[in-house]
C-alpha cells in the first residue's frame, strides 16, 4: 500500500492509469475515515442534524447515507461526553457558548467561500 504522499503525487501526475488507481485508493481511504468520523460523532451524542451540517448536507441525507451505522453504535441518548464530565453548570454553559460561536464562525466561513477543510 502506498503512502498518502505517493497517492496524492500519482493522482496529480500525468500518467492516467496511475492517476485513476491513486484516486480510487484515496476515495477508499477518505470513505473509511468519513464512516469512522460519523460513528465517533454518533457515539459522542451528535444528532443527524449536527452531522449533516458539519458535512454540508441535510439531516435526511446524512441519516440515509449512514443509518446502517445505527445498530453498530446503538441508540443515541442524551449524555455528557467524557470530556464534559465533572464540570460545573457554569463550565458546561461556557463550553456550549464557545461551541455555538465556533459553529457560527464556521458557517459564515463556509457561506463566504473561504472555508478551510481539514
Amino acid at each position: 500500500m502506498y503512502s498518502l504522499k505517493f497517492l496524492f503525487h500519482d493522482a496529480g501526475g500525468s500518467n492516467p492509469r496511475r492517476a485513476l488507481v491513486a484516486v480510487r485508493a484515496l476515495a477508499d481511504e477518505t470513505e473509511w475515515l468519513l464512516v469512522r468520523a460519523v460513528r465517533l460523532a454518533r457515539e459522542e451524542g451528535y444528532n443527524w442534524a449536527q452531522i449533516g451540517r458539519l458535512l454540508g448536507v441535510s439531516r435526511q441525507a446524512a441519516r440515509k447515507r449512514f443509518e446502517q451505522l445505527e445498530p453498530l453504535v446503538g441508540p443515541v441518548t442524551p449524555f455528557t461526553p467524557p470530556h464534559g464530565r465533572n464540570r460545573s453548570v457554569w463550565e458546561q454553559q461556557a463550553q456550549n457558548v464557545a461551541e455555538g460561536r465556533a459553529d457560527i464562525r464556521r458557517r459564515k466561513e463556509f457561506d463566504s467561500g473561504n472555508a478551510v477543510f481539514w
